[in-house]
């Protein structure tokens, strides 16, 4: 048989028997069913009864505002629950007992981040039947089912990755909470944000180069578009947009911030999925020896 991680085993058993995961999934699939819920009549009974006729089109929107909500509680789910692993067992004062056994530093971390991503998995596989409304009409297959999943598995690792290095890093999970979310966010929504304050750079400079007769000239900031592939919030938008064609964000940056070639476009979630993991498993070899009690000793 298999060997299962004895931390992975621990913190299974831990949120098995805690009142507070039943607590988030009742909450977590009750949002997701009231808004799912609440879209699916709008756009049918609302539409109706103001005479106006039913596009099936906008069931799609039912797909995407699910699965925004989903991964939004994803980016606030898994930084909270790791960026308290480590720091949380050294401010019990359990890390250094737990660093006298049999297991390696790098045992320890990935059973911190595989309890994380584990519990969010869980999460979205209860979410299946609020998802499934969209089946029910059509518009959304089995494929994109799929492909979303391994988005959410992706960005789990990716995010769960910068909340170990933290909880790791400092030793008070207060500090380490804020360092977190402080990096999510700097990645989520700080890189659009240099992205789209070169470009009003580069516009500025632009349009003073020109003459004032000359006819008005988009600026392009080009490679500097690149920075966003380790944007997760990009990343889905670039998934959603492929699916149902509706997160239009993406084209406003690909289009008129920075010219990215179809080529690109096309590989943009495996190429961003593959940086992004590459990064997740760097900071876990920092983690383990940051971790590691014996570093610098013989």
């Amino acid at each position: 048989m298999l060997r299962v991680n004895p931390v992975y085993q621990k913190e299974l058993r831990t949120n098995a028997r805690s009142f507070k995961t039943y607590l988030i999934i009742f909450a977590f699939n009750g949002l997701l069913s009231l808004f799912g819920l609440l879209t699916l009549y709008l756009t049918f009974e609302y539409q109706q009864g103001l005479g106006g006729s039913v596009q099936y089109s906008d069931v799609l929107e039912i797909y995407t505002i699910i699965t925004a909500v989903e991964f939004f509680l994803l980016m606030l789910v898994v930084p909270a629950v790791t960026a308290g692993s480590v720091s949380g067992e050294r401010e019990r004062q359990t890390l250094e007992i737990l660093l006298t056994t049999k297991l390696t530093a790098g045992s320890i971390i990935r059973g911190k981040l595989l309890s994380s991503i584990s519990m969010m998995l869980f999460l979205t596989f209860t979410s299946f039947p609020v998802m499934a409304l969209v089946f029910t009409i059509g518009g959304i297959t089995l494929r994109d089912m799929a492909e979303f999943l391994l988005l959410i598995i992706i960005t789990a690792i990716y995010l769960g990755s910068i909340g170990i290095f933290f909880s790791v890093l400092f030793k008070k999970s207060t500090s380490a909470t804020v360092g977190t979310f402080g990096s999510v966010l700097v990645l989520s929504f700080g890189t659009i944000g240099i992205a789209l304050g070169i470009h009003f750079i580069m516009q500025m400079h632009l349009n003073n180069s020109l003459d004032k007769a000359t006819s008005y000239v988009q600026a392009d900031i080009g490679n500097w578009m690149l920075l966003l592939l380790v944007n997760p919030v990009v990343n889905f938008l670039s998934v959603l947009k492929d699916q149902t064609g509706i997160a239009t964000q993406v084209s406003y940056l690909f289009n008129n911030v920075g010219s990215v070639s179809p080529a690109l476009r096309n590989i943009w979630f495996p190429l961003s999925s593959a940086i992004q993991l590459i990064i997740a498993i760097l900071l876990l070899v920092i983690s383990t020896a940051i971790l590691n009690p014996c570093r610098g000793k013989r």
